[in-house]
């Protein structure tokens, strides 16, 4: 079975996403925690869609995907909903909303609506037309309180300048 070059791609890239290192994608060694699930290129879903494993989608899609460790839209690919995911790799057209730790724009993807996280990588060629809620940890978060303690100090250690005499 030859593949078209565009999905052969994206299978790669799953591959790559999952952890998988050669191109036994149906093979439960290759990596034992995780099936992949596609919905084929010419294949319509409609519904909403549960998994622990991954999804790659070369056709149409449109409901919620939840719980799902890595979501991969194909260049083919055009999905329409939510998307609540530890990664998501978009090199089709999404629209609606996804949830995610890390999401990637490739070059040929597309973005339409809000996007949570907190890595996001665009490719050059790859499109956002939305917005991106950061979802930041609280660890990173620096206090502006503490700055301007330390501001408030250094002002009050300085000694006054006297005031100038005017002549008049």
């Amino acid at each position: 079975m030859r593949l078209h070059p565009c999905i052969a791609n994206d299978i790669l890239r799953i591959n790559e996403v999952c952890g998988v290192r050669d191109m036994g994608l149906f093979n439960s060694k290759s990596h034992p925690n995780h099936s992949l699930s596609i919905i084929a290129r010419n294949c319509k879903v409609v519904g909403d869609i549960e998994l622990e494993g991954d999804i790659q989608i070369d056709g149409f899609g449109e409901g919620n995907i939840t719980q799902a460790n890595a979501v991969v839209i194909s260049a083919s690919g055009h999905f329409r909903g939510t998307i609540h995911a530890k990664h998501i790799t978009v090199n089709g057209l999404v629209e609606g909303q996804c949830d995610a730790d890390a999401i990637d724009i490739l070059s040929q993807g597309k973005m339409k609506g809000v996007l949570n996280t907190e890595q996001l990588t665009i490719e050059k060629g790859g499109l956002l037309a939305g917005e991106n809620r950061a979802t930041l940890s609280t660890d990173t978060v620096v206090p502006l309180a503490d700055q301007t303690r330390v501001e408030a100090k250094q002002n009050k250690d300085k000694k006054p300048t006297p005031p100038s005499s005017k002549q008049s």
